[in-house]
């Protein structure tokens, strides 16, 4: 997700054409059995899809985890079976969510790029098994025989050995040029194929072979190639564009200080767009899951699809579900019992998820940028699928829970209860809805004693930068904390939650929480998150 990890946004460093009958729908109202697309055979679903259990099911979620605005599709046996927006656009103005809301979809922009290659593959200009210098004469890694041995391949299922780095999340002034420079200093984990590593470098290489092998930009070429055949003509490939539309999602963000969510700033992208640039509604969406599922408009053959969608590494890290209980399982107590993963067998396609999931293969990605969150799940085998798109800053166990939900009675199974589960494992995290509003409180209603931040000024040893980690004073509530992860520095207000715990109200780490801890003798700075708890610094 493009920037799903300080919070998800620094914290992915430290570890992105609706019917005209769509268009005059009234706000909020629902679109049922919307046709088109084929009619598939095999094993289907054949019940009526239950809308009523949907919307009560999704207004709950939206409920419990804060969030105020959802634009939702489904697509069941090939056809858009529901189409609806829910909630606010802005929390401010109160304007309705409606079928045709944008929304900045983040890092589900990955699987178009992936697309827009394999159309290239398709016209016989890419082979992806050829290396990456093929098409980037001047590109490097820091090892040689990884420079040589690194395909397209690998760049598609994030296995090309790059550490992540999202120095060009931070600094929109970065080019592609800049990027491919950087390669050749940037850290491998291993050989081109042996691991994976989510990193948007990956995207932005291989949105610029696509550049160089047509001839155009990479928005021009999603756009003429992709956009279009699909029928998403109102789909947006910058801010400048999605804020000339009338219908668009404000992004939202935690108002630590004074509670609740405030509008902030959308998040305009430079070098990596092809990671995370795409603007889209769900009534458009929809038409691109059917497009997945092999019931759209054809553009690429059903062999390609199923290579995009066939999971070619292994990659636990990536889905949260699995994540969470592996976390929970190494923190919690030898005698509790932790609920077991959602999902198993987790690997990764072309810029694709791939899982089991109650015996049946999912497909799927999710993306954030600053103040949004989308999620996009394909049920191959039944032709099914959903969209969520939210309106809000890191709302990732809510799209887990709801995703997971509607795939369950896609597959007309009485499954888990998966929010019950994700929450009982992100309990041991300190990341579940009880905790969290506990923090959030505290952040607004705890008064140190006035020796408590005192003690914690100083100079420590980051972990994660080459420069120190400083903390310092600013009042009798808040302590300023100035850290990095590989050369990208930020500075952050910090308040306290009680217990040497301390909540950011800034960004890009805003709502992210800090501990500080003794182990040694000496004092630790850590950021609790989703994944666990990553160390920051510790005291010289």
């Amino acid at each position: 997700m493009l920037t799903d990890r300080i919070t998800r946004s620094l914290l992915a460093s430290l570890c992105l054409w609706a019917q005209s009958t769509l268009a005059q729908s009234a706000p909020g109202t629902p679109l049922l059995a919307l046709g088109g697309g084929s009619q598939p055979s095999g094993d289907v679903t054949q019940r009526p899809f239950d809308t009523a259990r949907l919307d009560t099911f999704v207004q709950r979620m939206m409920k419990e985890y804060g969030v105020p605005g959802v634009g939702l599709a489904v697509v069941e046996n090939g056809r858009i079976q529901y189409v609806k927006g829910y909630g606010v656009r802005d929390v401010t103005t109160r304007a309705p969510v409606t079928s045709t809301t944008q929304f900045a979809i983040g890092s589900v922009t990955k699987s178009f790029t992936a697309l827009g290659m394999m159309v290239l593959v398709g016209d016989g200009l890419v082979n992806l098994d050829a290396p990456v210098t093929t098409y980037l004469p001047e590109f490097r890694l820091s090892n040689p025989a990884s420079t040589r041995t690194v395909t397209v391949r690998h760049l598609l299922t994030h296995s090309s050995g790059l550490v992540r780095t999202d120095a060009s999340t931070f600094n929109p002034a970065l080019t592609a040029k800049d990027i491919i420079k950087a390669a050749a200093t940037t850290p491998l984990v291993g050989k081109p194929g042996a691991t994976f590593v989510y990193s948007n470098v990956n995207t932005i290489l291989a949105g610029e072979i696509i550049r160089r092998v047509s001839g155009q930009p990479w928005a021009v070429f999603i756009r003429q190639r992709v956009l279009k055949p699909l029928g998403m003509n109102t789909a947006t490939l910058s801010i400048a564009e999605l804020k000339k539309q009338a219908d668009i999602a404000v992004p939202h963000e935690a108002d630590v200080k004074n509670g609740g969510l405030r509008p902030t700033q959308y998040l305009t992208l430079g070098a990596d767009a092809p990671a995370g640039a795409v603007n889209a509604n769900a009534a458009e969406m929809a038409r691109y899951v059917q497009f997945q599922l092999g019931d759209g408009t054809p553009l690429l053959s059903q062999a390609s699809l199923n290579e995009m969608h066939r999971g070619q590494i292994t990659a636990p890290d990536f889905n949260l579900s699995g994540v969470f209980a592996k976390q929970a399982e190494t923190i919690a107590p030898r005698s509790a019992k932790v609920p077991a993963s959602l999902v198993t067998d987790e690997r990764y396609g072309f810029y694709w998820g791939v899982e089991t999931f109650l015996g049946q293969q999912l497909v799927h990605h999710g993306g954030n940028v600053t103040g949004e969150t989308a999620n996009i799940t394909l049920l191959p085998k039944q032709h099914s699928g959903v969209v969520i798109l939210a309106n809000v800053e890191g709302a990732n166990t809510f799209m887990e829970a709801v995703r997971l939900h509607v795939a369950e009675m896609l597959l007309g199974r009485s499954g888990p209860d998966t929010n019950a589960v994700l929450q009982q494992q992100l309990k041991y995290l300190r990341q579940d809805n009880i905790t969290q509003a506990a923090d959030r409180l505290a952040a607004r209603t705890y008064t140190p004693h006035p020796t408590e931040l005192n003690t914690l000024a100083g100079t420590y040893r980051s972990l994660t930068d080459d420069k120190p980690t400083r903390i310092s004073v600013v009042d009798k509530r808040t302590i300023k904390l100035e850290s990095g992860f590989q050369g990208v520095r930020f500075s952050v207000n910090l308040l306290p939650l009680g217990k040497n715990r301390f909540m950011a109200t800034s960004k890009p780490l805003i709502g992210g929480v800090f501990k500080v801890t003794e182990r040694d003798g000496k004092r630790n700075l850590e950021l609790e998150t989703l994944t666990g708890a990553i160390p920051l610094a510790v005291a010289p």
